[in-house]
């Protein structure tokens, strides 16, 4: 009884479409997020050095408590991304203190969803420097 039971734990998720480490690599991003006093630059880095064409779709809120929207774009069409050119999106800060976040989809050009994420930076907390 033990044996059919770990047959079956063994083979639960085992059906569908598989991809190969390969096809599964080359979809992957990372992201990077960096703020300075002007600006919160967001990066989304593919895990492959060839070029390659991306759509994405991202909503960018300031005030990220309070979600407020400032910018929503549908199926940008971003070219000859790769490592060392990835995606990169700017957000303006009119003041020090301000918080942002972005919500983005990145697609290839099969319509396949490669990445999702939600990324928020909110203001630093300065720590005081002893005398």
């Amino acid at each position: 009884m033990c044996l059919f039971f770990t047959a079956v734990l063994l083979s639960a998720g085992c059906t569908g479409e598989e991809q190969s480490f390969a096809e599964q690599a080359a979809t992957e991003f990372r992201s990077e997020t960096s703020g300075y006093e002007d600006r919160v630059e967001f990066r989304f880095i593919p895990n492959t050095d060839e070029a390659a064409t991306y759509s994405v779709t991202h909503t960018i809120e300031r005030d990220v408590s309070w979600g407020t929207t400032i910018e929503t774009r549908e199926d940008v069409r971003y070219e000859n991304i790769s490592r060392s050119n990835p995606i990169e999106i700017v957000v303006p800060r009119e003041d020090p203190s301000d918080g942002a976040a972005i919500e983005i989809e990145i697609r290839n050009t099969a319509g396949v969803v490669l990445h999702q994420s939600r990324t928020s930076v909110a203001p630093a907390t300065p720590v005081p420097t002893p005398p």
